[in-house]
Parts: structure tokens; C-alpha cells; sequence
């Protein structure tokens, strides 16, 4: 199989992988996305499933989103990485974290969403869109 976007955990034993570009990228500054990362924010790129995207063994995390939806970040068995979370309010696709991602892939954000929860010493370039929550769109609808 021939993929084009690739994402792996740093012992890369949990791999998912997409045929497709993303449909979107955001930079989430809510404070689960936090919490996870263990960043003040965290960079995402969403893709549409595919079958067998992910390879590999995962502990997941449960929470529940800002929709009140349960969402899922799932972190390598092994190593304990962060790679992808799957978010039931947006159904069909993959939040993979744009760091785990191999080139070709390069994070062009076309927001940042949940800034009501931006740490303090965060700063969002001049001109950027801007969501205090969720963004009124859905990626990849």
C-alpha cells in the first residue's frame, strides 16, 4: 500500500496512514487538547477514515467535547505518544497530531479554534481566523 500522509509514534509501533490530503488543519487551544499534548495548544490535521488507517496497538483516552459528544485520543501502547484522536461530533474523520505526521505532510492551519481556553502567553498571529469554540464549519463537509 502506497500512503501518502503518515503519522507514527516515536517507537513506531502505532501508525496511521491516508491515501487522501487532510481537510482540514486547526490549531485547538482547548484545554483537553492540552491536557493530552501536554503543550499549551495542539496542532491537528483531519482526515477522512479510511479502512485500515491505523495500525497498532493504542491506550485511549475518554473524554467529552465541547459538542458534549464523547471523543477518543488514543497514545501508543508502547511509548505512551500521542498520535490521533477520533472526535464523535465529527463523524468520519481522524484528528492526527500534525507533529507525528512524515513529509510530505506540512501544517498550513486555516484556524485556531477553542481560544476561550488559550493559555495566557499564547499569541495568535495578526489575521488568523479565530473561534472561541468549535468552529461554525465542519472539516470535510
Amino acid at each position: 500500500m502506497n500512503n501518502t500522509f503518515r503519522a507514527q509514534c516515536n517507537c513506531g509501533q502505532l501508525v496511521v496512514s491516508f491515501t487522501q490530503a487532510p481537510v482540514a488543519q486547526l490549531v485547538c487551544h482547548c484545554r483537553d487538547c492540552q491536557t493530552v499534548s501536554g503543550m499549551p495548544y495542539a496542532k491537528a490535521a483531519f482526515f477522512r477514515a479510511e479502512e485500515q488507517c491505523a495500525q497498532g496497538e493504542f491506550l485511549a483516552v475518554d473524554m467529552t467535547g465541547g459538542s458534549g459528544k464523547p471523543k477518543q485520543y488514543r497514545r501508543c501502547s508502547q511509548c505512551n505518544d500521542f498520535v490521533y484522536a477520533t472526535v464523535d461530533a465529527l463523524t468520519g474523520l481522524l484528528g492526527v497530531a500534525a507533529d507525528k505526521l512524515l513529509p510530505p505532510f506540512e501544517f498550513n492551519p486555516m484556524a485556531h479554534v477553542w481560544t476561550s481556553e488559550k493559555a495566557p502567553e499564547t499569541e495568535i498571529p495578526a489575521g488568523v481566523f479565530q473561534f472561541p469554540k468549535a468552529p461554525p464549519f465542519r472539516p470535510g463537509k
